[in-house]
């Protein structure tokens, strides 16, 4: 909702950028009648993993891998759409088996910073990993590229995604690691 440039922010830290097969797929996928409409969203996402498909780890999960079976189970099928195969916390899930694999290469002292909105999804993050791992919110990651970074268009970024979103944004995460180290 604020350009495409704003993905990019995700390299800012200098960090390896994990994201799972089944996350990519939501935010990539085609549209049904009923969705959110936002095309163009969709586009400037697609082009945005091809671009820096040499920079983000895409990680394979069973979700994703269910996913893929069931869509091409569905499409044989006739692809009748009230037999569609539902998507709904597939990305959650799969986010959980891409933390198994980054647990696993963290090194002592290294943290994993996670951008996850919603609360019940950080209520699994934290209690599936054992490892230290930093939550941030989607408004955080924006405030921590304007503060920390000095990344330009940051600072209004969070607004303008307020009022392209109608306000319909998660509310501020008083909890988040932004707030506590600045």
């Amino acid at each position: 909702m604020v350009g495409a440039e704003a993905l990019d922010w995700l390299f800012v830290p200098n960090a390896d950028v994990w994201i799972s097969d089944m996350v990519k797929e939501e935010a990539i996928r085609d549209l049904d009648a009923g969705d959110d409409q936002r095309w163009l969203h969709r586009a400037v996402l697609r082009d945005w993993f091809a671009r820096n498909e040499n920079r983000i780890h895409i990680k394979a999960t069973s979700e994703g891998e269910e996913y893929a079976k069931a869509m091409t189970t569905w499409q044989l099928a006739g692809a009748r759409p009230e037999l569609k195969p539902s998507w709904k916390g597939r990305g959650e899930r799969s986010v959980l088996q891409v933390l198994e694999v980054v647990e696993a290469i963290l090194e002592d002292g290294e943290a994993a910073v996670v951008l996850v909105d919603d609360n019940k999804d950080r209520i699994a993050i934290q209690l599936e990993n054992e490892f230290d791992i930093d939550l941030m919110g989607t408004e955080s990651f924006i405030t921590w590229m304007h503060e920390k970074f000095k990344v330009p268009g940051a600072e209004h970024a969070w607004a303008a995604i307020k009022i392209a979103a109608g306000n319909n944004v998660p509310k501020p995460r008083e909890d988040d690691p932004i707030h506590w180290r600045p």
